[in-house]
C-alpha cells in the first residue's frame, strides 16, 4: 500500500471520534487538501441538473430512486445534533417533492442508499450501519471539525474569551495595567504614523486658534500635535496613561489642559458648545458603552463644529474577524488569511495576542457594526462629512513589504470618520 493510498477519509476519521466502532476508509478524492475523502463522502450526480454535490448538500428519494441538489429547490435546515453537526438539510425531491434528509443525515439514520441497497459504492468502501446499541460521544460546538474550527486552531491567541458580563474587566483597570508596558514600547507605531494619524490630522485640518478636545488622549501623542499646530487643546482620559501626558505637559510646557474625567461625563466638567472640534483616535472600541459619549461630545461640539475618530474597522479586524496563516510560522504575507467569524456578536471579548508585555496583558474590546456608530452619530445630529479606510500604496509595499505586501495592500485594517454637527437637521 502506497503513502497515497494509506490516506484516511477526514469525515470517516472525524465520525469515528463520536461513534464508537465506525468504519475508517481510505481517502480515494481530494487527497491533496485538508479533507481527503472516501467514496461514501465524496460528491453525487444531482438527477435533475447533473452537477456532481458535496454529500452534504444532496439527497436521496427512494421512491423515485433519484438524488436532488440545493441548488434545485428550496431547502429547510433542520436543527438537531448528530455526529459532529448541529443540524442537517431537508431536500425536497425534485420530482415528487417529498423531502429527505441530506446524505450526511441520512447516514447517520441508516437510510442512505449504500447503506439501504439502493445503490452500490465504488471501490473498496466499507458502510456504517447504525443500531441502537451504537455508541455516541455527545459533542461541543462550534465543532472542531468545522471548516472555521479548523483553520482558527491552526493558530488560536494565546487567551481570547467573550464574555456575557465584565467579570471585573473595566476599561480602566485594563488601560492602567497596560500603561507602562505601551509607553515603553516603540514610540512610531507603523499602522499610527502612516495610516491612521495622517488622515485624522488630514480631516481635523488644524488651524491656529482652533479649540479641540482630545478624548481618551492617553499619553497625549495627539494633542501635542494638534498644540503645536497652534491649536488650543484640553486633553481628557481616566486610565494612568493621563500621568505621562500631564509629565510630557510640564516639560514640554504647549499648553495643553489635561483633565482626568470620564468621556460619558464631558458635561460636568465642560458647558454646551464648547469646542469647535473634538477628535477621538484609536479608543471608542475601547468604551463599554459608546452611546452615552457621541451624546455627550455632540453636547460640548459648536454647531458646524468637527467631529473626527478612528477606530479598528469593525469588518475587517478581531474579533470580526482572525488572521491566519499556513503554516502558522510563515513569515511571508501570501501565507495569511482572514477568517470571518461573527461581526454582529457585540458581546466584549478579553484576549491577549502575544507572550511577551505589552502584548501578553489582557486587552478588552467592545466591538460593534459599522451601522450602530452610524445610526447613534445621526440621532445626535453629527452628519457624516468623510470616511477613510488607508490602505498601503505600491510605494508603502515596497518600503515596508512585510507589513503591507498581501496585507495593508488588499484589506482596510481601519476606520476614519469625518462628521459635522448640524443641530435639528434630523
Amino acid at each position: 500500500m502506497t503513502s497515497r493510498e494509506s490516506v484516511r477519509c477526514f469525515y470517516c476519521s472525524e465520525y469515528a471520534l463520536v461513534v464508537k466502532g465506525y468504519p475508517v476508509n481510505a481517502a480515494t478524492n481530494d487527497l491533496e487538501s485538508f479533507t481527503p475523502r472516501c467514496n461514501l463522502h465524496w460528491r453525487f450526480e444531482c438527477s435533475k441538473c447533473g452537477e456532481d454535490t458535496h454529500f452534504n448538500g444532496v439527497a436521496w428519494c427512494p421512491d423515485c430512486e433519484s438524488f436532488t441538489c440545493l441548488g434545485c429547490t428550496d431547502e429547510s435546515m433542520i436543527r438537531e445534533e448528530f455526529l459532529v453537526y448541529d443540524y442537517y438539510y431537508n431536500i425536497p425531491c425534485h420530482d415528487c417533492r417529498k423531502s429527505n434528509p441530506a446524505l450526511d443525515y441520512a447516514e447517520y439514520c441508516g437510510t442512505h442508499p449504500y447503506q439501504t441497497g439502493d445503490l452500490q459504492p465504488e471501490g473498496d468502501i466499507e458502510v456504517w450501519r447504525p443500531t441502537s446499541k451504537d455508541v455516541i460521544e455527545p459533542q461541543e460546538f462550534p465543532h472542531k471539525a468545522w471548516g472555521t474550527e479548523r483553520i482558527v486552531s491552526l493558530r488560536r491567541l494565546p487567551f481570547a474569551k467573550r464574555l456575557d458580563s465584565l467579570d471585573g474587566y473595566s476599561p480602566k483597570s485594563v488601560w492602567d495595567n497596560m500603561a507602562p508596558h505601551w509607553l515603553s514600547a516603540e514610540e512610531e507605531n507603523y499602522h499610527h504614523k502612516y495610516f491612521i494619524l495622517p488622515e485624522v490630522y488630514r480631516m481635523l485640518d488644524v488651524q491656529k486658534d482652533d479649540v479641540i478636545l482630545d478624548v481618551a488622549c492617553g499619553k497625549g501623542d495627539v494633542a501635542r500635535h494638534l498644540a503645536n499646530k497652534g491649536a488650543r487643546v484640553t486633553g481628557i482620559d481616566i486610565s494612568k496613561m493621563l500621568d505621562y501626558a500631564i509629565e510630557s505637559e510640564e516639560k514640554e510646557k504647549l499648553g495643553i489642559t489635561y483633565v482626568r474625567l470620564n468621556a460619558e461625563k464631558l458635561s460636568d466638567k465642560f458647558g454646551n458648545d464648547s469646542f469647535g472640534k473634538v477628535v477621538c483616535n484609536m479608543a471608542l472600541m475601547d468604551f463599554e458603552d459608546y452611546r452615552p459619549t457621541i451624546r455627550q461630545i455632540s453636547n460640548i461640539l459648536k454647531d458646524n463644529g468637527i467631529f473626527v475618530f478612528s477606530i479598528l474597522h469593525p469588518a475587517f479586524s478581531f474579533p470580526a474577524t482572525l488572521g491566519r496563516r499556513i503554516p502558522d510560522d510563515s513569515e511571508r504575507n501570501e501565507d495569511r488569511m482572514r477568517v470571518i467569524m461573527d461581526y454582529f456578536d457585540e458581546r466584549p471579548v478579553i484576549y491577549t495576542w502575544g507572550t511577551k508585555p505589552p502584548s501578553s496583558i489582557p486587552s478588552l474590546h467592545f466591538h460593534r457594526p459599522i451601522s450602530s456608530y452610524l445610526n447613534e452619530l445621526f440621532k445626535n445630529d453629527l452628519l457624516l462629512l468623510e470616511t477613510s479606510e488607508p490602505h498601503a500604496s505600491k510605494e508603502f509595499v515596497q518600503r515596508f513589504p512585510r507589513a503591507a505586501y498581501w496585507d495593508d495592500e488588499r484589506r482596510p485594517e481601519f476606520l476614519i470618520l469625518k462628521t459635522v454637527k448640524k443641530s435639528g437637521i434630523l
